[in-house]
């Protein structure tokens, strides 16, 4: 293909999906380290359920973006893939 088909390529197949998939996953990271140190930091029980209550409310949200983002990759990337190759 070539180099500079060969990089667009794999940014149309790669960036698309990844451009929500990270930061999903790198705010999911987040989110359970804070649980952490909110459980570490505080003892008492209500501050823990409300703690663990946002988490994984968050942690929900963050499951649908993830589930958008390989929607985008199941059915909007190997289509644009498709019309690449015959482009090219």
């Amino acid at each position: 293909m070539g180099l500079s088909k060969g990089i667009t390529f794999i940014i149309m197949s790669l960036v698309l999906q990844n451009i929500i998939f990270i930061p999903s996953i790198l705010a999911l990271a987040v989110s359970g380290f804070k649980l952490y140190k909110s459980i570490v930091k505080d003892n008492r029980k209500e501050n823990i359920k409300l703690e663990i209550f946002r988490h994984t409310i968050f942690s929900i949200i963050m499951m649908m973006l993830l589930i958008v983002s390989s929607l985008i990759e199941t059915f909007i990337s190997t289509n644009i893939l498709k019309y690449f190759i015959k482009y090219f």
